[in-house]
Order: structure tokens, then C-alpha cells, then sequence
């Protein structure tokens, strides 16, 4: 984590060397605007208005870009403000504009006047136009009485002997330690207090004059109170305070009262939303102007790295917490729209789901069959004589389909009557005879005769195929193959009833267990996808039957509505109605199936 805080302090020292090394007002002024420039995102363009304190005339000293004029717009914010003697932001043609007040407690020194290539300003561009007020204010030319360029380079050099300072140690809490002790020498305070916001409040962190303060309860809850003043106002606090000020000071009278200096000044810093803090300066006697400006301006650059410090040296959870609580400030506080509605589109969503209830069908393929299938065959060996109907086509009961050659059949029961006949002279001719024994011969070979002939006549009534019933052919087709011989009990047709069909639905064997008889489904069949047919499952069958890679059951059902057009073999898609869920588990039902088998499958259990 240290390695990634290096770069980061090293490239701001070599910002500060910069400034260092430039000599006159004008370059220090540029040099300035371009590093705020750089730290702020969608700058279009700078103006820095000074002149001298609360008497004027003000005068532009420096813009960004280098020696660009201003917009109208910009020049009429930074007139507003030096009006005002407040900070104000303004929305023009879809850009933003922010002047900011230059002051040095209740002077006005200037304006700082800022404008941005969209309609938005970030907050972290609000948090480094104050910061670099405290550079500002290191200046001589903002100072009460002019400084020669020593003085600046000795302020520019204490302030990077406090970052180096803290630099140098690992610990977050140890470089705070550092940090306000150098600090307090420096500026000859009696005490440095430094506290960061912990969830509503400001908290103590550390402290220069002890690197324990748990002991000391009282100091450090009036500590804490004073700091949370001034964050809760958002401005800086010196006490004793100007006789004009309308802040309010209780926490700080209260603080000097009770431990004993003589004054205290407390600056809050801002990192971004949720992430603040304050530093607290105490003076055993009052101090000088001079020492109150350098502290304010140190306040804003140091209280802002050592805040950053801490951040950056968050544990694992730290950040999480971090991250969550700003997601949840973006989420819940102002601006960031996008965020809300999609937050808000995921509450409807999950609202949605929890109430919203549908049926829960399965679904599968579905044909019809007729809930009689016939097969007519040969009833005796023969040839094909005629054929008068083929399959598809809808027959009434009676109707002969086909028929067999009876030419050979219509010889043999010629050939018998005639024997019969034969047999019936001898037996009458034995009778007159009175040859009794010849008589019942003849009368046996008649009563034979007779039965062939009855047997034959049989043949020929049955060379007629005649459907049994109104049906529809569903196989059979002898129209091509009159004169061919046929054996007893080939197969010539197939039928199945007129307007009586049964439903049989191949369901998959992940939804077998849902389906039992009686309950009510819907067939929508590809003939016909704009009717919809209602059906009762009367049977599930206990056999699998496998195909296209799947096992599926076969389950039947009683239509109660039938269509004249309908034919056996029809295919469509069939769903029987199970029970009411909610839409979320009829959604995700097959997911979570096959999770459950992966999860058995690899991690058995």
C-alpha cells in the first residue's frame, strides 16, 4: 500500500518545487491556475481577480488558459461574488460556472472564478478549488503587508518539511503524530488536534501533545465538538472571533475555557462527500495575523494529505466499507440520477416479483391419434381385383374400400352346387332303390357339398373390404398394386374413428413429476395455431420412450372440443396447467434444476 502512496506524494512535492522557483507575482499566479487545472476535470477556462483587500479596484491577475481572455459569462460571475462575498454557482447554454471569494478571514481579497464544459460540477472539483485557496493565501500579495520572496520560499519549504515528515513513517497514525508536532514548533501553537469524519461525526485521531490521548476523555470530547462546529458550518473558526461574525463559537469558548489557552482556530478540509475532517490549532497566547493565514493555508494542503494518507491505508474491509458507504451516499444523496433510477428500476423489478404470480404449465411436444386404430387384412389368399379409396380420405361405415378377385371362389361354389346336386339324384335314386345304406351316402356327400358351397359363398361376400365404422384411412393404398396377390392376413388398410381422437403428449422427464391425471391442459396444433384446444390428462404412463437424445413420457389426454378438419397425426405443442407460482420461480424453475444437478455432479451433495 506504500508503494502506491509514494508516487502519489512525490508528484505533489515536484508540483510545490515548481512554485518554488517561480519569482515573479505573474508567474506564480499562472503556474498556480495550471495545477489546479490540471487536478480538476472539464475546466474550459480560469480567471483570478485580485486587488487590494475590501477596497478595490480588482483586477484580472491571471487566466487559464495563459492570457485567454474570459467569457461574459465567467466576468459576470466573479462580479456577482465580489458583490455578494459569497460563493456562487450559475448554469449558462449548458455549461457551469463557479466564482469562489478570496478571503483572509473577513477581508475580501479577490475572486476565483472557474468555468466548465458541462452543466455539472464534480465535487472534486469543488474540493481542490478550496484547497488551492490555502495555497493562494501563502502569497505575499494576499498577505496584510507585503513579503519579500524569502518569505514565501521559507512557508513553501515548511509545508514540504511537514509532508516529508509524514512521509517518512509507515504508519498512518505515527505520520499524524509526525506531522502535528513538526507543526506546532513551527507555528508555536500548544496544541495540533486533527480529526476525521467516522460515520455522523467527526472524530480525534491524533494529537501533537500526546501520542495517547484515550486517558484524556474530557480534552478530547471537547475536542471532537469543536471540530464538528465548524464541519457542521462548513467554514473556519478562530477564537477569540471578529465582534461582527454570526458563527457560532460555543464549542470553542468552551474549549479554551475549560483547558486553558487562549485561542484556537479549527479549518475543516473535504476530500469528496463523506470523507472530511478538520484540523485545530491552540495558542497558549494570541497569535499574529501572519501565523493565523499560515495555518489556515497549511490546514487545507496538509489536513487534506494526511486524510488521504488514511485512506489509502485502509485495510481490505476498510475499502469495502468506504466503497459501500459512498455508493450509498450517490445512491441516497444529491445528484447522480442515473444511479437512482436504476436503483429504483431494481425495486419495482424485485417488487415485481414478489407479488407477481402466474400459472405454471409444462410445456411439450403433442400430436393426436384416434382412440381407435383398426387394421383390416386379408381374410383369405387372393389377388387384388379393385380398389376405390386410399389414405387421408374419410369413409362412412359400410363403404367398400377395396376388393378381392372372386373369379376362382364363384368356380368352386359352382363346382360344389353342381356336385350337390349330383349327390342329391343318387341319394333320391338309392331311396326308390330302397338301398338304405346307398341313400345315407349320398345324403352325407350332399350335406358336404352343401358346407362348401356355404364356405365359398362366405369367401365371396368377404372379397368386399368395408370399413366398419365412419373412419378417416390412415394407411393403405392399393391403387397401385391391383392384380397383386395378397396372403391371409397382410394388412390392406388402417383406420381410426371420425371426430374421435385422444391427445398424447411427449413430456420430458425433468417435468413428469408435475403431471398427474386430471389435470386440465391446452392444444394449439400447427394446422391450426389460431385455435386452442382444451384437453383432460386421463393417463401417464410409467414407460420411457427415447428420443433426439431425451427420454420423454407419454401422456394422454381427453379433448373435449373436436374439429372437423382434425386428422389423426397431427403435431403441435401441448401445456398442461400444474399451479399458481410466482413468475420469478416459473422463470427460473430450469435453471435452478440444472444447477442442482451440476452441483451434485461435481460437488456431491
Amino acid at each position: 500500500m506504500s508503494s502506491t502512496v509514494q508516487p502519489l506524494k512525490a508528484s505533489r512535492q515536484q508540483a510545490w518545487l515548481r512554485l518554488l522557483q517561480e519569482e515573479s507575482e505573474a508567474v506564480f499566479y499562472a503556474a498556480w491556475l495550471s495545477l489546479l487545472a490540471d487536478n480538476m476535470d472539464g475546466v474550459a477556462e480560469m480567471a483570478l481577480v485580485l486587488g487590494p483587500a475590501n477596497q478595490g479596484p480588482f483586477a484580472p491577475v491571471a487566466s487559464w488558459p495563459h492570457k485567454s481572455p474570459c467569457s461574459e459569462a465567467l466576468q459576470q460571475s466573479c462580479e456577482q461574488v465580489l458583490e455578494m462575498r459569497r460563493p456562487i454557482t450559475r448554469s449558462v447554454e449548458g455549461r457551469a460556472f463557479m466564482a469562489i471569494p478570496v478571503q483572509r478571514g473577513y477581508d475580501m481579497l479577490g475572486v476565483l472564478g472557474i468555468g466548465f464544459e458541462q452543466s455539472q460540477i464534480a465535487e472534486s472539483a469543488r474540493t481542490w478549488a478550496y484547497l488551492g485557496l490555502g495555497w493562494l493565501l501563502a502569497h505575499p500579495s494576499t498577505q496584510p503587508r507585503q513579503e519579500g520572496g524569502g518569505e514565501l520560499n521559507e512557508r513553501l519549504l515548511l509545508l514540504l518539511d511537514l509532508m516529508l515528515s509524514g512521509h517518512a513513517e509507515e504508519k498512518p497514525r505515527e505520520a499524524f503524530q509526525a506531522v502535528l508536532s513538526e507543526a506546532a514548533i513551527k507555528l508555536g501553537c500548544d496544541r495540533i488536534s486533527l480529526g476525521t469524519l467516522k460515520g455522523k461525526r467527526v472524530r480525534l485521531q491524533a494529537m501533537s501533545s500526546a501520542a495517547d490521548f484515550a486517558k484524556k476523555i474530557d480534552l478530547t470530547l471537547a475536542l471532537e465538538a469543536a471540530m464538528n462546529e465548524a464541519t457542521d458550518q462548513g467554514s473556519r473558526l478562530m477564537v477569540p472571533a471578529d465582534a461582527e461574525t454570526l458563527a457560532t463559537v460555543r464549542a470553542h469558548e468552551a474549549l479554551l475555557r475549560d483547558h486553558g489557552n487562549e485561542a484556537a482556530l479549527t479549518v475543516p478540509f473535504f476530500i469528496e462527500s463523506g470523507h472530511c475532517g478538520a484540523l485545530c490549532f491552540e495558542w497558549v497566547e494570541a497569535p499574529s495575523t501572519d501565523t493565523v493565514g499560515l495555518a489556515e493555508g497549511l490546514a487545507a494542503v496538509v489536513g487534506r494529505v494526511l486524510l488521504e494518507r488514511e485512506l489509502a491505508d485502509l485495510s481490505t474491509w476498510g475499502m469495502l466499507r468506504r466503497s459501500g458507504s459512498r455508493a450509498l451516499h450517490r445512491l441516497f444523496g444529491p445528484r447522480y440520477l442515473g444511479r437512482k433510477l436504476l436503483l429504483s428500476g431494481f425495486l419495482l423489478l424485485a417488487l415485481f416479483f414478489t407479488f407477481a404470480h402466474g400459472q405454471f404449465r409444462v410445456s411439450a411436444e403433442a400430436g393426436l391419434e384416434g382412440t381407435v386404430h383398426r387394421t383390416i387384412s386379408a381374410p383369405f389368399d387372393g389377388f387384388v381385383a379393385e380398389s376405390f379409396y386410399r389414405a387421408g380420405q374419410v369413409v362412412d361405415e359400410g363403404t367398400v374400400l377395396a376388393s378381392l378377385d372372386d373369379r376362382d371362389l364363384r368356380l368352386e361354389y359352382l363346382r360344389w352346387s353342381s356336385q350337390r346336386a349330383q349327390f342329391e339324384r343318387e341319394m333320391r335314386s338309392a331311396q326308390g332303390r330302397r338301398d338304405s345304406a346307398g341313400a345315407q351316402v349320398a345324403e352325407a356327400q350332399m350335406r358336404q357339398a352343401e358346407a362348401q358351397m356355404d364356405m365359398a359363398r362366405i369367401l365371396l361376400e368377404r372379397t368386399a373390404i368395408v370399413a366398419p365404422f365412419a373412419a378417416v384411412i390412415t394407411a393403405g393404398d392399393l391403387s397401385q398394386d391391383l392384380g397383386r396377390p395378397v396372403q391371409r392376413g397382410a394388412s390392406l388398410f388402417e383406420l381410426a374413428p371420425v371426430a374421435d381422437y385422444r391427445v398424447v403428449v411427449e413430456v420430458d422427464e425433468g417435468d413428469i413429476a408435475e403431471v398427474l391425471e386430471g389435470q386440465r391442459g391446452s392444444l394449439v396444433l400447427k394446422a391450426f395455431p389460431e385455435q386452442k384446444f382444451t384437453f383432460d390428462v386421463s393417463l401417464v404412463t410409467p414407460v420411457s420412450e427415447p428420443g433426439d437424445g431425451k427420454n420423454r413420457f407419454r401422456v394422454e389426454g381427453r379433448l373435449y372440443e373436436h374439429s372437423e378438419a382434425m386428422r389423426p397425426g397431427m403435431r403441435g405443442v401441448a401445456k398442461i396447467d400444474v399451479r399458481r407460482e410466482r413468475l420469478i420461480w416459473i422463470w427460473t424453475r430450469d435453471m435452478r434444476h440444472w444447477l442442482r444437478l451440476q452441483r451434485w455432479r461435481w460437488l456431491g451433495f
